[in-house]
């Protein structure tokens, strides 16, 4: 057995034990620590372990420290610093900067850099025409729109238009960058994706013409208004596969993803002769799924374009490790917009649940928002984390407030335990806080994920119910 092994062994019998991580300059090491013990009785170990190098003339001096943290003092235990169980710690080296020079920064002069990186660009000769162009696109589609929703001009016009234009622009996107034409890249990817809204409304336009507003339908469950609706989520999807063409990317597959999602849920709906309710119920059902699984969606995702662009452009500028640091920060990103633009939906869908006057789609509701709430704390980032918990809130605050009645709660029942939940929420961050950091830091329950993964299943089946199955089923069973 190593040293460092039996160094670590002798504080087991004395001292609980902490399961960390330990990254060094070589190596990463999983192992448990003496939670009470100083950092400096094993960090010797633990840097001997890490493949730290190692000098007589001026010997380190190790200790630990969190990501973008001071290191934590030698002669602190773990238990004393607030770590817990498997937190990611890095070795440091407390002396690496004790006789460097001071830097002094004069405060004028870097806050005039910081406004001059972030706000104050200079508006040059090409930026001028960049505006130009995006406001030329931003005309466009709000001249269709406004001439689609408001009848300023007829529906084979705007369909007319609005084809012309959806096929032109990406057309456009995709001869400049098959001719290497010093298009800004965000301006390609600005006209590529114009052809989702221009063919969405162009669809539509065109499904209005053909069946107006007094006229017969094809019968059976196909309503005007389901019609129509599907019309504008599968030009969408038409749209977002021209863009993807047009200007292949992260941000044209995203949307692609969502306008195909968009559809599916549009073509259901609308052959089911659904209304609002049951829209909002499978879209509620449709995005809990997804923001389940969006960091591996997004890494798919990342992952997928890196791989292809390398394939189709081997000559791109950048080192391995270059693209490697870009794919990661291009998924962040990724992760944390998808994340913010499903939660919107999904609050907006609930909301509407919560309102709609249906036992199914308040029990939805209600059931889907706990769920949220509780798969919100298994998210890393902050970003990540506080949009899902804020959807589900606000489902769980519009069931209380608005659709309580529903439930069979009447009178001040519901609003009364409104105001205990926030009674509750205000008293717990009070008291923890108060408590020191040591408390915030806990293991995340297993049962919790659990939980919230039953609720997400038993809200699918809500879903299914507000379509009114329960009820096919039980007459059917009657008949028997």
């Amino acid at each position: 057995m190593s040293k460092p092994h039996r160094a670590l062994q002798g504080h087991h019998l004395v001292d609980e034990h902490c399961r960390i991580t330990v990254v060094g300059e070589r190596r990463q090491v999983d192992l448990a620590v003496p939670a009470g013990a100083p950092i400096t009785t094993y960090v010797n170990s633990l840097a001997g372990m890490c493949g730290q190098p190692q000098t007589d003339v001026m010997p380190s001096a190790w200790s630990l420290a969190l990501t973008a943290h001071e290191p934590f003092a030698p002669e602190r235990s773990l238990a004393e610093s607030g770590v817990v169980d498997g937190q990611v710690l890095y070795l440091c080296d407390v002396t690496a900067h004790e006789f460097d020079e001071p830097v002094v920064h004069d405060v004028a002069e870097r806050v005039a850099e910081v406004a001059t990186g972030v706000l104050e660009h200079g508006w040059s000769a090409r930026a001028r025409v960049l505006t130009v162009a995006v406001v030329g696109v931003l005309w466009l589609l709000a001249t269709v729109t406004v001439s689609l929703f408001c009848g300023r001009m007829a529906y084979g016009v705007v369909a007319d238009v609005a084809v012309s234009a959806g096929l032109v622009l990406p057309a456009l996107a995709w001869v400049a960058g098959e001719r290497r034409w010093p298009l800004p890249w965000r301006l390609r990817e600005t006209l590529a994706l114009s052809a989702v809204p221009l063919l969405a409304f162009a669809v539509r336009a065109m499904a209005v013409a053909a069946w107006p507003a007094k006229g017969d339908g094809p019968g059976g469950a196909l309503s005007r208004a389901g019609f129509t609706l599907d019309a504008l989520a599968v030009g969408a999807l038409l749209g977002a596969l021209l863009a993807y063409v047009a200007a292949f990317g992260i941000l044209t597959c995203t949307v692609l993803g969502a306008a195909a999602v968009a559809a599916s849920v549009g073509t259901l709906v609308a052959l089911t002769g659904g209304g609002g309710t049951e829209l909002a119920a499978v879209t509620a059902a449709c995005v809990f799924v997804l923001l389940t699984w969006t960091v591996q969606a997004a890494g798919g995702l990342v992952g997928y374009v890196f791989r292809r662009d390398s394939v189709r452009l081997p000559e791109s500028e950048g080192t391995d490790e270059d693209r490697v640091a870009l794919a990661v920060a291009s998924a962040r990103t990724l992760l944390v917009a998808w994340t913010v633009f499903l939660s919107a939906v999904e609050a907006t869908a609930l909301v509407a649940l919560a309102v709609s006057g249906s036992r199914y789609g308040v029990m939805l509701a209600a059931c889907l928002g706990v769920a949220l709430v509780l798969r919100a704390g298994g998210g890393r980032l902050t970003a990540e984390v506080v949009p899902v918990g804020v959807a589900g809130a606000a489902g769980l605050c519009t069931v209380l407030l608005l659709g309580a009645g529903h439930l069979g709660w009447t009178g001040w029942t519901a609003p009364g335990a409104a105001c205990l939940v926030a009674v509750g929420l205000l008293g717990y961050g009070f008291r923890n806080l108060m408590r020191g950091s040591g408390v915030l830091e806990r293991t995340r329950a297993g049962w919790v994920t659990s939980l919230a993964s039953v609720l997400g299943g038993a809200g699918i089946a809500l879903a299914v119910a507000t379509f009114g199955v329960f009820g096919w089923v039980l007459e059917f069973g009657q008949r028997l």
